[in-house]
């Protein structure tokens, strides 16, 4: 019966430091005893729902209560029974466990050691009772026995088929108080150390096991087992304060729970479509490859998260709230054990037996009565495995990730913005009206400016509003486009589903009855039948089943019979072509190796090359045919060898031989007695470049026979084959067949690696320094051929060869590992805008070495065995290397996002099955990064990547989970908006605002969406449909202006459109960071933010651009807030264009000014190229305001309020607030230029911009200049003209 994990919460209560944090110190709280809420900064309230959720007050014996049922029940009935405990360091996880030795305060395992006993005492009729106990601990990836002083221990495959730690140490135990003694006494040997977060910190995951046997009269021979895991914390280095081997332990605890994570969400996917075959990746980490039989076995699984309710590791909470709810979705299969006595095992059999005998009743005789072997539901006593499934609040609509609730709560978030922004206007119309009621009794004129002012007020704030109501109309329209393209996509997917599988049944029902046809028509229709089976292999299974194999074999031994000789070589080669894995033994079993074997006797070339042919498809694989191939036989083929007229003769002769003596010692010692050794290397030697397929097949030969076979590696050497293959490797042979060179490489690999005097030999060649690579590259092949056919996830390999004085002469260690492009990591070649995305493998290399990587495809020959006749893409592989960012990849987990000025080297695309780099790397303690990735974006295969080199390295690649948290946005550079970046008006392009609540790190990579786009639809295109370079529709080939994308510090007027400088400045700059390099296919910019601020993303380009753009935002925290702007966060703007004053004398007296009215914020602007220029700012000290430019007067009192400190260059930017609303300000702005004589001077000639944007609607702006011109702001424009970023619902 099928059940799922428990997940309890228990939040820890905050400490002496967390406590003294100010304001709001806790954010996570419990609810109604199964809900937490997550507290956010901005006031919304996040709910998860567990099994329990138990609050900082609550006691260890609550804790025990809530999960003493459940656990003891399903050991006492015969299930085993496993509790995790979970979280962030110092969370509270070793105390939940074990708590103090004394007191009400024990933990878990005191109470359930204490249970288990007096279950047992309690039952009357229970015998035999026997506890075991074993206690090891995952220390920096190795398991070490804390009975036995950290003795290292090993990871094997019991009788069970559950994964154990080999040679652990078991101690007898026969009370809770001898129990718990020998487990303090092992405990004293657990890794802990101090960091700034935890003073006594646990540095390994501990297993602690209980073996439970006993005997009922019922249910003699009875036995459970209890799994106590108490997992390390994880931890961010920058706040634990972590160093050297504090650090080396942080790095191995965060990979393991990394692989651990990746564990569950494997499981989870499997759960979810449990049609499909998932691989779970237990062999990441020696923690979930021990705890493999727990996490996917017949465990009954307790999950208990521990969180501590501090705000200062709320992102930490999040992870393992997160981690618990894709726990809930893990589906268990929990399965009783089975009796280990005598007497039930012999009962078990006689059972078993009688159900098959049943079960052929029921397949003779019809439909019989299978009750008593399907599944039962659960009993009385095993009530602990019904368990409902527990919903989220993300999940009540749109599927698992909650999407469509998440475009609602857009929505909502903007329509709760327009209304709040409505009521706002409402209330300041009626104040102006009361305001407006009161100047009844006033003159005349000034109601009829007040009436002005409150009608044009009334005026601007409608525009605003209706502004927003057309971009939440858009977005809500963007909403349904989303939902009804989704829709049909997925009828169009159903509905081509259906069509292809109504296409494949109609085509399987037609090859059928071909085949059947052939079948009957034979011999006659030999030639049908290769071509057949070359077409549908999956053909073969059912040539087999009508008993073909059986017919072809009788047509090769039909000797005598002469209506018949004349189909002897033809059914060779069709029984070569049409034979399966599964039709070797049928071959042997009807005497086809015999018959075949018969055939090399005929005198034909046909004959001889299809019986080669035919031997080498009947013993590929197969040690029982081999055996099965008599002296006569192997002579015969090697008499082939070299003497044949025939090429195709010998070749298949070769063919033949390279399989049978594969992995078969004592058949390579006949086949060196037969010279086949000295014909291979004369045969490679002499013959001609022209005939490379010869070349080839001979030194596949070599290498077959050299593999682990001494004798036969030193005749070959012997014989000079060591020097003429290397000779091979750079021959012209290698331009014509390019596999050569990597044969041959496998073959000098077989028979030198292994060997110190072949070794000495191949570095005595002048071309040993390229030699060496090729060898690594032939390691890597062996190594990725080997993991990929044992279905391993990573491998190490190590070997060192070295001369009689200990002094090396090659060594090679070596990491293969196994990986694919998925949906979320096929991110496309370095150009793209998602490279990023593609897995990515640290490469640690300690000293100067040589590295091969060797890049394999895994499901290539998969693609090509299931070929329809819809049209396939090809997929082209690359490898790119970079320097890593060590803070990133090691101390953090976290991929490169930004490989800007790290390149190292990167390969050709190859759309062959692999593709390989060679490159000699300099010894650092920073990693190497490598990347491989694809052609084009969203192509999906398993890869395997094996790195080899003549010096230690280490492998490993960065972990999927728990990373980076991308927000996408996109908009548009109008014709109001698309200004160049070094352009006055940069400052009217998109604008967003990004918050932080913790030091957090955040890449922002701005694209073309419309290049974006193409290349998703070229990904899409079958080979022959792609746009090509030179047409007009490919947009990567347009002309497009470099992109920009810049990040400010808002500090002035955070809620406003930032306007002040987009350039590093010395005075006061605001300039916090921008792309360091220039693209216009996409750009990178990378800062680390600090909370308490409010920062600008300023995406643009170089020169006025009209064009849709996209920008993502990376962080390595939950806790950031990105926001676009909207019509509030726009300033009244006024803006001049004037001629500098032929007497301008530099004075503030006699240079252009502005006249200002108003108070609130303000920033002033002047703009003049090549000039030197200086912004002032005086407070008119005279009663009452100026209107008019005109009513100024030299008598006019000012005092200096604000000024620059000193001159900028073409552009100054002022920042103030205007004190008083009732009183007019004078604005200056100064101009000197420098002569070339070095001189400087007023300007008197050219032209300026003034521009002032005010925060108060009521502030006015009068030019001096007579010839100068007031432009508008943005909301006086129209809603097609004024844009905003709109964010984007990720799939």
């Amino acid at each position: 019966m099928s059940s799922r994990p428990r997940v309890y919460c228990r939040i820890r209560p905050l400490n002496e430091k967390e406590g003294a944090v100010e304001g709001k110190n806790e954010c996570f709280f419990d609810k109604d005893g199964n809900t937490l809420l997550y507290h956010k900064a901005d006031g919304d309230v996040v709910r998860s729902r567990f099994d329990s959720v138990m609050g900082p007050a609550t006691d260890q014996k609550t804790v025990y209560r809530l999960l003493k049922d459940e656990v003891t029940s399903s050991l006492m009935t015969g299930y085993n029974a496993t509790v995790f405990a979970y979280g962030q360091t110092g969370s509270g996880k070793t105390y939940t466990m074990e708590g103090q030795r004394a007191g009400d305060q024990r933990g878990l395992i005191h109470n359930f050691v204490s249970e288990i006993f007096d279950q047992f005492a309690q039952k009357k009729d229970v015998e035999n009772v026997s506890v075991q106990m074993s206690y090891v601990q995952i220390y920096q990836d190795q398991i070490q026995d804390l009975l036995q002083a950290r003795k290292l221990l090993d990871i094997r495959l019991d009788k069970s088929g559950a994964y154990i730690a080999s040679g652990a140490c078991w101690r007898d135990v026969s009370s809770a108080t001898q129990a718990m003694n020998v487990y303090y006494d092992a405990a004293k040997n657990r890794a802990t150390n101090s960091t700034d977060m935890n003073l006594v910190s646990s540095r390994s995951h501990a297993l602690l096991q209980f073996q439970l046997k006993w005997d009922e009269p019922l249910a003699p021979g009875s036995n459970a087992k209890l799994n106590l895991v108490d997992l390390a914390g994880s931890e961010k280095v920058f706040k634990t304060g972590a160093c050297g081997e504090v650090l080396k332990e942080a790095i191995a605890i965060n990979k393991s729970l990394s692989a651990l994570s990746n564990v569950v969400k494997a499981l989870v996917d499997q759960a979810r479509d449990p049609e499909k075959q998932h691989h779970v990746p237990y062999k990441d980490s020696k923690l979930t490859y021990l705890l493999q039989s727990s996490l996917g076995g017949n465990n009954l699984v307790h999950f208990i998260l521990c969180l501590s309710a501090s705000v200062l590791y709320q992102s930490e909470g999040m992870s393992t709230i997160e981690f618990g709810k894709r726990a809930l979705k893990i589906v268990l299969e929990p399965v009783k054990n089975p009796s280990d006595d005598p007497r039930m095992i012999e009962l078990r059999q006689h059972i078993s037996e009688l159900e098959g005998k049943l079960s052929q009743k029921g397949a003779q005789g019809g439909a019989a009565d299978t009750s008593m072997t399907g599944k039962k539901p659960a009993g009385e006593n095993e009530k602990f495995l019904v368990m409902d499934d527990i919903a989220q609040d993300n999940e009540d609509e749109g599927g698992p990730g909650g999407r469509g609730k998440q475009a609602k709560d857009l929505i909502n978030a903007e329509i709760k913005k327009l209304e709040e922004q409505q009521r706002t206007v409402e209330e300041r119309l009626v104040q102006r009206g009361a305001e407006l009621e009161q100047l009844k009794g006033s003159n005349a004129k000034e109601r009829e400016q007040f009436q002005s002012k409150f009608t044009e007020e009334k005026r601007r704030y409608m525009e605003e509003l209706n502004i927003l109501r057309c971009n939440v109309q858009r977005q809500r329209e963007r909403l349904e486009q989303g939902e009804e393209e989704v829709a049909r996509a997925r009828h169009k997917r159903a509905k081509r589903s259906m069509r292809i599988e109504k296409i494949g049944t109609r085509q399987k029902l037609k090859n059928s009855q071909e085949l059947e046809r052939i079948y009957k028509t034979l011999p006659e229709s030999l030639h049908e039948l290769t071509s057949h089976c070359i077409l549908f292999p999956d053909s073969k299974e059912h040539f087999r089943k009508l008993g073909g194999l059986k017919k072809l074999i009788a047509l090769i031994d039909c000797r005598g019979n002469k209506g018949r000789e004349s189909y002897i070589a033809h059914a060779s080669y069709a029984l070569s072509i049409a034979l399966d894995e599964l039709g070797r033994d049928e071959v042997r079993e009807l005497g086809g190796v015999h018959a075949v074997s018969q055939v090399l006797s005929r005198t034909d070339e046909h004959s001889k090359q299809f019986a080669c042919r035919a031997l080498e498809a009947v013993v590929r694989g197969n040690a029982a045919n081999k055996r099965e191939i008599t002296d006569d036989v192997l002579l015969q083929l090697c008499g082939l060898v070299g003497t044949h007229p025939h090429q195709q003769v010998q070749e298949a002769a070769c063919s033949a031989l390279a399989e049978i003596a594969d992995s078969l010692p004592d058949i390579k010692e006949k086949l060196m007695l037969h010279g086949l050794i000295r014909k291979m290397v004369s045969m490679i030697r002499d013959t001609p470049p022209e005939v490379a397929d010869l070349i080839k097949v001979g030194v596949t030969v070599v290498g077959r026979l050299a593999q682990q076979h001494l004798p036969c590696q030193n005749e070959i050497a012997a014989l000079g084959g060591v020097k003429i293959l290397a000779d091979t490797l750079f021959s012209s042979v290698g331009d014509r067949d390019p596999q050569l060179p990597v044969l041959t490489a496998y073959a000098l690999v077989n028979i030198c690696c292994n060997n110190r005097e072949n070794m000495i030999i191949l570095q005595k060649h002048p071309k040993w320094a390229d030699i060496k690579f090729k060898v690594l590259e032939g390691l890597g092949r062996v190594f990725s051929d080997s993991i990929a056919s044992e279905n391993r996830i990573r491998a190490t390999a190590s070997h060192s060869i070295r001369s009689d004085g200990g002094r090396e002469l090659f060594g090679y260690h070596g990491v293969t590992c196994v990986s694919e492009w998925s949906p979320f990591t096929a991110g496309g070649r370095p150009t793209y805008s998602s490279f990023m995305e593609n897995p990515q493998f640290t490469l640690t290399v300690s000293e100067d070495c040589n590295v091969s990587i060797v890049l394999s495809d895994l499901s290539c020959e998969d693609r090509h065995a299931h070929r329809t006749a819809s049209k396939q893409k090809t997929i082209y592989m690359g490898l790119a290397v970079f320097r890593g960012d060590r803070a990133l990849l090691c101390d953090r987990g976290l991929k490169q996002l930004d490989f800007n000025g790290r390149f190292v080297t990167s390969g050709r695309f190859n759309r062959n099955r692999e593709n390989t780099l060679s490159l000699p790397l300099k010894g650092s303690p920073d990693p190497y990064i490598i990347v491989p990735f694809t052609a084009h974006l969203m192509q999906y295969t398993r890869f395997c990547l094996g790195v080899f080199a003549d010096k230690e390295v280490e492998v490993t690649q960065v972990p999927e989970e728990g990373g980076w948290l991308k927000r996408v946005f996109e908009g548009s550079w109008t014709t109001a908006t698309g200004r160049g970046a070094d352009a006055f008006d940069w400052r009217n392009t998109d604008q967003f605002l990004i918050t932080v609540a913790e030091e957090t790190t955040v890449t922002a990579v701005l694209s073309y969406r419309a290049v974006d786009e193409f290349r998703t639809r070229q990904a899409l295109a079958a080979d022959d449909e792609e746009v090509p370079d030179d047409s007009p529709e490919n947009e990567e080939a347009r002309e497009r202006p470099h992109l920009h994308g810049r990040v400010f510090s808002s500090s002035f007027a955070p809620n406003r459109r930032y306007v002040r400088s987009n350039v590093p400045s010395p005075q006061n700059t605001s300039f916090v960071a921008c792309n360091e390099y220039l693209s216009s296919s996409s750009v990178k910019t990378t800062v680390t933010l600090q909370p308490n601020q409010t920062y600008v993303y300023v995406p643009s380009t170089e020169t006025p651009c009209v064009d849709e753009y996209r920008v993502s935002f990376y962080s390595d925290s939950n806790e950031v807030n990105v926001s676009t702007l909207n019509p509030s966060s726009e300033w009244y703007a006024f803006k001049y264009k004037g001629t500098w004053p032929a007497d301008s004398d530099s004075s503030p007296s006699r240079s252009p000014f502005v006249l200002l009215n108003g108070g609130g914020k303000v920033v002033i602007i002047g703009s003049a190229k090549d000039v030197y220029l200086l912004l002032s700012v005086y407070e008119i000290l005279d009663n009452g305001r100026y209107e008019k430019v005109a009513d100024l007067t030299p008598a006019v009192k000012t005092k200096k309020l604000a000024s620059c400190d000193a001159f900028w260059a073409n552009e100054c930017v002022l920042e103030t607030t205007l004190p008083d609303a009732n009183k007019s300000y004078w604005v200056t702005l100064q101009g000197i230029v420098t002569l070339e004589s070095g001189e400087q001077r007023a300007v008197t000639e050219g032209d300026y911009t003034l521009a002032v944007y005010a925060e108060d609607i009521n502030v006015t702006c009068t030019s001096n200049d007579a010839d100068g011109l007031m432009l508008v702001d943005r909301l006086n424009a129209t809603p097609e003209v004024v844009t905003y970023g709109v964010e984007k619902l990720m799939n």
